[in-house]
């Protein structure tokens, strides 16, 4: 058995790392096909397979900067941070990370400042149309809730919502770039927050005003309904705070993003 695991040791060595130059006289090389050939094989398809992982899930970078470019930082990601995972899922997961980490350093990146964002935005459509079910809360279930309750309310948010900054147009790069054809798009300096959900099995994402990114925020923590209707108050008109605050709640029931409400205190 330890014969076996030095075996798989240096297989996987290999594998991850065939330029090291790993002595393979361990392998048979009898037949027509030499032993560096035969592991070579082994070699060019995990590469190969992990390359079109990062493909399925990141469509709209791949589209952006074309074959060559994006084969050459999937397979700089590949040898950088092999696969540990049992899911190829979570494979990509820091793909984004590592194009903003390298950005500065590698040249084909140096003109494309917003290629991390577009990265981030598409993994996060993949982790809300991935996250888990949840029971939702409906119109019904506020009605019955005592008016003295309201104050100390609590919202627990689906698994499915996500929330995002951008420093750049990225949604609307990525429906050009995954149009069927491709449209031409431009990369513009433009900051906005994001909210990304899944409602029905399908993923959406719509901008946020301001004042209910800040309420959405705060009530995600944990913050009371109290707590959001300072924050709406610090925003907009006092007269206008119950009002506001009320047509977020119900457009957030009706898109399917809270699972349930408890009471604080």
């Amino acid at each position: 058995m330890k014969h076996l695991g030095e075996l798989q040791s240096r297989f996987q060595n290999f594998i991850l790392q065939p330029e090291n130059g790993e002595e393979i006289s361990w392998v048979s090389g009898a037949g027509q096909a030499s032993s560096s050939y035969r592991l070579s094989v082994y070699a060019n398809a995990y590469v190969s397979r992990l390359k079109e992982v990062l493909e399925n899930d990141y469509p709209a970078v791949h589209m952006a900067i074309g074959d060559e470019r994006f084969g050459l930082l999937a397979e700089r990601y590949v040898r950088q941070h092999p696969s540990r995972f049992f899911s190829l899922r979570d494979f990509g997961y820091r793909f984004a990370t590592y194009l903003d980490e390298e950005v500065g350093t590698i040249a084909l990146l140096r003109d494309l400042p917003w290629l991390s964002e577009l990265a981030q935005f598409e993994w996060t459509l993949g982790l809300a149309f991935d996250a888990a079910e949840s029971m939702l809360l409906d119109e019904q279930d506020m009605a019955s809730i005592p008016a003295d309750a309201w104050p100390a309310l609590q919202f627990e948010f689906c698994p499915c919502v996500y929330r995002i900054d951008h420093k750049w147009n990225i949604p609307s790069m990525w429906k050009s770039l995954t149009a069927d054809p491709p449209e031409t798009v431009e990369a513009i300096r433009m900051h906005g927050s994001w909210l990304i959900w899944r409602q029905n099995m399908v993923t959406r994402f719509r901008s946020l005003d301001e004042d209910e990114r800040l309420i959405l925020d705060l009530l995600r923590r944990g913050g009371t309904f109290n707590d959001g209707c300072e924050i709406l108050a610090s925003q907009i008109d006092q007269e206008s705070v119950s009002m506001r605050a009320a047509g977020l709640l119900k457009g957030w029931i009706r898109q399917g993003l809270i699972a349930d409400v408890v009471r604080a205190y």
